[in-house]
């Protein structure tokens, strides 16, 4: 079975609204574990319900094969892609000392922090609906062209805690500690997930844990290790970072309280990300190709 994608653009009319461009998913094929699962996302999304920072289902057809989600489309892909694509500009100015002066105009820290607290209200919106994701990463982000993010990927989420009891595919290098050694996924092994998050905007895009391998991961955590602090990153947000880090997930905050604190920092006019203070030479930590390179024998170009 598979799950075919496409759009229709400037076609589809809800609710006696005006037209929609939309993101189609459509089953085809399925055995019954594909389609129960495939059912089990469209129900999910009825409990998500809307929210602005969380991506939309406007539609589904259930009744008979083949199965389809009718999703919100959003037009100019993953938070991670952007982030990609600020890094390479950042390289670009920085490579010319002509230019460093227009860096403030490409990475503004106040669209980084936006960034931030956009994904901590769409995250908080789940945990208030007691829905726990199980994928919170930079590409399952997605950005309008207004610079509105939204939640998307609901394939992985359940409600509340959940023990994970079917092996497959999970994103180990944004999991907690509990998620990795026991299969126990809650609200805080997502906060967990969100502190990674951070640190890929913090580093635009970096790749986490780049030199500690997938079979030395969960050791390297049990023996108190993390993430280092990005040098453009502040004190203060580094250490909400590792509050969200802490090995027992009872310490973590929650969004309630991530999505707060935020708040307050934007208020207080901080700034959590300050790219001018980067040395001219900085570089930041390789993405996910660039790794595989090195780890092939490669070098990153």
């Amino acid at each position: 079975g598979s799950v075919d994608t496409f759009y229709v653009r400037d076609s589809v009319q809800i609710l006696h609204s005006h037209l929609f461009t939309v993101h189609c998913n459509l089953l085809n094929k399925a055995n019954a574990d594909e389609v129960e699962e495939f059912l089990s996302e469209i129900a999910m999304m009825k409990r998500v319900g809307r929210h602005p920072n969380v991506v939309t289902m406007l539609g589904c057809c259930t009744l008979k094969q083949p199965y389809c989600m009718l999703m919100e489309y959003i037009p100019c892909g993953d938070l991670l892609q952007y982030l990609r694509q600020l890094r390479v500009e950042y390289e670009r100015l920085t490579s010319d000392v002509t230019l460093r002066r227009r860096l403030e105009y490409v990475l503004d820290p106040k669209e980084l922090q936006s960034f931030a607290i956009q994904i901590a209200r769409g995250m908080s919106h789940l945990e208030k609906k007691q829905i726990t994701h199980r994928d919170l990463a930079a590409r399952n982000v997605l950005i309008d062209e207004n610079k509105v993010l939204k939640i998307s990927d609901f394939g992985l989420s359940r409600n509340g805690i959940y023990i994970n009891t079917k092996r497959k595919k999970v994103p180990l290098r944004w999991l907690s500690v509990e998620a990795m050694r026991d299969n126990l996924y809650s609200s805080k092994s997502d906060v967990w997930a969100f502190a990674i998050v951070l640190w890929e905007i913090g580093t635009l895009g970096g790749f986490p844990y780049p030199t500690v391998s997938d079979m030395d991961l969960l050791n390297y955590l049990l023996d108190g290790k993390r993430l280092e602090k990005p040098d453009n990153c502040s004190e203060e947000l580094y250490g909400l970072m590792m509050q969200c880090w802490s090995h027992s997930a009872d310490l973590r905050p929650s969004f309630a309280e991530i999505e707060s604190h935020l708040d307050s920092v934007i208020c207080r006019k901080r700034v959590y990300v300050d790219f001018s203070s980067l040395k001219p030479d900085y570089s930041f930590p390789p993405t996910e190709q660039q790794t595989e390179q090195v780890s092939n024998g490669k070098s990153s170009k």
